[in-house]
């Protein structure tokens, strides 16, 4: 069983005067060797990895004399269904590719651990704080705010199911 999770760096500036997109578009084309650009979101850039964002966090603030924030995502599987909540967790980008803010987001799947165990009275309760959920090739995979998961470990508890956090 196996779904695809791919961790990805974004790069987001304060600057409100000129986009990072269009600063990106700019100079990139005249940058030899530049990083290719996975993919965009308003006034995020997304890289593959963190020392790709980090040659270009640096060039950046370079031209534009202002810091620029780093930001880990998670590239969630396209099948996500998504609860409304999740607009303060992550984000559709321009290219309708579901990311997850990493350092806010806990990503678990549900495992029965006995012949008395209840996984769907136990969804059922952790149902009013998921954010997001997909399943995928026999796999369920649920989301929620990093700060439930001692309460998803509880509620899984309680109907003799246990959590297995994804970690990336």
């Amino acid at each position: 069983m196996y779904m695809k999770i791919e961790q990805k760096f974004a790069l987001v500036s304060d600057t409100s005067e000129i986009s990072l997109s269009e600063v990106w578009s700019g100079f990139s084309p005249m940058w030899e060797g530049a990083p290719a650009l996975f993919d965009h979101d308003q006034d995020l850039l997304i890289f593959s990895t963190v020392e790709h964002a980090e040659v270009v966090r640096l060039e950046l603030e370079a031209q534009l004399l202002a810091p620029v924030e780093s930001l880990h995502l998670l590239l969630l599987p396209s099948a996500m269904h998504m609860r409304k909540e999740f607009t303060d967790y992550g984000f559709i980008s321009h290219s309708n590719q579901i990311y997850g803010y990493a350092d806010n987001i806990f990503l678990f799947t549900v495992h029965s651990e006995d012949s008395q165990a209840q996984p769907y009275q136990a969804l059922e309760q952790m149902e009013e704080h998921l954010l997001a959920s997909c399943s995928e090739n026999g796999l369920a995979i649920y989301l929620t705010d990093h700060h439930s998961d001692e309460l998803m470990l509880r509620i899984a508890r309680a109907y003799h199911c246990s959590i297995e956090a994804l970690h990336l």
